[in-house]
């Protein structure tokens, strides 16, 4: 089922895992996403192993590397978000 991911939040100790590479190619590809960096998103463990986002406020999406993560999150986007 796919989504409209409006927002996509990623952590600033997250972004040497590839999260800040992963919202910059979103925000080129789908315009209206809004991406924004916090201090701590509550993800501490999650944060150190592998890339992710929080979408919509809601949804923690995580991949092994910072190419699948954007693959996930592209292949649950709703095509009307662009």
């Amino acid at each position: 089922m796919s989504k409209q991911y409006k927002k996509i939040d990623v952590c600033i100790g997250n972004l040497d895992n590839g999260s800040e590479w992963v919202i910059t190619r979103l925000k080129e590809e789908f315009p209206n996403v809004e991406g924004q960096r916090w201090g701590c998103l509550g993800n501490c463990g999650d944060c150190f192993r592998k890339p992710f986002v929080i979408a919509n406020n809601r949804y923690l999406v995580d991949a092994d590397n910072k190419e699948d993560l954007l693959e996930k999150i592209r292949t649950e986007m709703d095509p009307i978000t662009k």
